[in-house]
């Protein structure tokens, strides 16, 4: 079975004209019957840096979560958002963004690995308390484009020492598009081996058209959960490099509907969804 996230957030904290709250309200308790199995909804980080996103809280409290099996996450840019997140009985996951770029990292929460490090003990904490789960994405998983050293032996050492803190779910974001299809391939083949009890997610951020071989370089390899955005928009706005698209759920979709994959979506409601996204971020 096929695991899929839905990202307003990533698709909004970029979006130029401010979505009015009902708006998006609305739209995110549509992505919610849609069958996705996390909806990440929004973020708390300094409303001067991503204005789009000032209003998340009154967004959760407008979600409608009754009956509904989709799990809500959303982004802490530390742990003073964080423990207000936690507050929240909607919210299920706190997510909170590592990179293993150091220069990415400063640039997006303004934290060198000392810091990024302390953060994420504290986020743990606070959710072990509030009967939360952490999730600590990783960028810059398929590549570096700072020039700084990676490789996938380093990407591998990072995930160990998440690893040791407990953790046992971790996406991997090419947040900046720098992995080919081949090595998207040969990462999730070597991270997969080498922490058989984990699962791990594809945060794939690609043009259109070259999209459809880095799904199935993931997909052949292992990896059975992917994030995905409405017609691809969004993109981080924190990489000082052109913002590249997020994987678009149609293309992902209308990939897992020709090879007969097993999934949760209701296709009526995603059509739906589908085409509110468009009206959203209509320019």
């Amino acid at each position: 079975m096929i695991k899929i996230n839905e990202s307003p957030r990533d698709a909004m904290q970029a979006f130029k004209k401010i979505i009015p709250t009902k708006e998006k309200t609305d739209y995110i308790n549509l992505l919610l019957k849609t069958g996705f199995d996390i909806v990440d909804v929004g973020s708390f980080v300094s409303s001067k840096a991503v204005p789009q996103m000032k209003d998340t809280p009154d967004v959760i409290k407008g979600l409608k979560t009754e009956g509904i099996e989709s799990e809500i996450s959303v982004l802490a840019g530390n742990p003073y958002y964080a423990q207000k997140i936690a507050e929240y009985e909607q919210v299920d996951y706190i997510n909170y963004p590592f990179a293993i770029s150091e220069i990415f990292q400063k640039r997006n929460l303004n934290a060198d690995f000392n810091k990024s490090l302390k953060h994420i003990d504290e986020i743990i904490d606070i959710c072990i308390q509030k009967n939360k789960k952490p999730v600590i994405s990783i960028s810059e998983a398929f590549g570096n484009p700072y020039d700084e050293d990676w490789g996938i032996d380093i990407l591998m050492e990072w995930i160990s020492v998440l690893y040791e803190k407990g953790l046992r779910y971790f996406p991997l974001a090419d947040t900046t598009a720098s992995g080919s299809a081949h090595l998207i391939g040969l990462v999730f083949t070597n991270v997969i081996r080498e922490f058989p009890d984990a699962e791990f997610n594809f945060h794939l951020h690609t043009k259109p058209d070259e999209a459809l071989p880095k799904i199935e370089a993931a997909y052949e390899a292992g990896c059975r959960n992917f994030d995905t955005v409405f017609n691809g928009v969004g993109g981080c706005p924190m990489t000082g490099k052109e913002l590249i698209a997020n994987l678009d759920t149609n293309i992902f979709y209308n990939w897992l509907t020709e090879n007969e994959t097993e999934n949760k979506i209701n296709k009526d409601i995603f059509n739906e969804a589908s085409l509110k996204a468009q009206e959203i971020f209509s320019e």
